[in-house]
């Protein structure tokens, strides 16, 4: 029973690159990139069938399947590790902490004057949680960005509750002039 090393390491390296492209193109699908998406497909989908043929012609031989399944591994972490280098689109950061007394008469939330003086788009709402009143506040964030805001929050209030959602497009508001006023510089 010969083992090709090279036929071995074109297996994982296929497999690598199309979970890869696989991961990326869920990614993109996922926040309503279509085009990219579709381009991410078609690559895809021609690696999964080369990558496929060389080992279903080649099934005698478990180390080329074992290739392959690490390779699928391996691309999955790969597609992942550059989704957060790239940090495509915007999460939703929604704080939830002590309601907090402001100082000021216009009742605002001092967490919400600091990351809206950072630049953030914040709305302001209120809750009821087990042990009392809460603040809510929803700041739409560019994912590159994610990181910073739960910082911010932190230094502010270590005991502060934050998720992250990602919305797949949005309309009016903050963000979306923000945007247009990018795009009008731009020209």
């Amino acid at each position: 029973m010969h083992i090709n090393l090279s036929f071995l390491l074109f297996v994982f390296g296929i497999n690598v690159l199309y979970l890869t492209v696989n991961t990326m193109r869920l990614l993109l699908q996922n926040r309503g990139l279509q085009v990219p998406a579709a381009l991410f497909g078609m690559v895809e989908i021609t690696l999964y069938t080369l990558g496929l043929n060389y080992v279903l012609k080649n099934l005698n031989q478990p180390l080329y399947l074992m290739a392959y399944a690490v390779g699928f591994g391996c691309g999955i972490f790969v597609g992942m590790m550059i989704d957060r280098w790239l940090a495509i689109g915007f999460v939703i950061v929604q704080v939830i902490s002590a309601h907090e007394d402001s100082p000021d008469e216009d009742k605002r939330s001092p967490l919400a004057r600091l990351l809206r003086d950072q630049g953030y788009g914040v709305t302001e709402m209120s809750g009821e949680g087990r042990d009392g009143t809460r603040e809510i506040l929803e700041v739409l964030v560019p994912r590159k960005e994610e990181k910073l805001v739960y910082e911010t929050v932190l230094a502010y209030n270590a005991s502060a509750f934050m998720v992250s959602i990602t919305p797949t497009g949005f309309n009016g508001g903050f963000w979306s002039k923000h945007a247009r006023g990018r795009k009008a510089r731009k020209k």
